[in-house]
């Protein structure tokens, strides 16, 4: 199982080892630590959730910047089984 939320993370080796501070999607394992972040996404599928990612967005400015050695090494467990995989 795992969470994510949108966080601004400081990417440094996409700007050459200087600060470049971005908007990402952020992935948690089962801990609460970051595992991994992807490309900045801002939208959704469905306009009326526009209204849920623009407080998302709000959320992430008031959280401290990750930085790139906050990500752990993303390790898979039997809790990230899907529940509705056949048996």
């Amino acid at each position: 199982m795992f969470t994510w939320n949108y966080r601004i993370v400081n990417t440094k080796s996409e700007n050459g080892g200087e600060d470049w501070y971005c908007l990402q999607e952020v992935v948690y394992n089962k801990n609460g630590e970051p595992t991994g972040h992807g490309d900045p996404c801002t939208g959704t599928y469905v306009m009326v959730s526009l209204k849920d990612v623009f407080k998302m967005l709000n959320e992430a400015m008031e959280l401290p910047p990750l930085q790139e050695d906050d990500f752990v090494r993303y390790e898979r467990t039997d809790d990230d089984d899907d529940d509705d995989e056949d048996e």
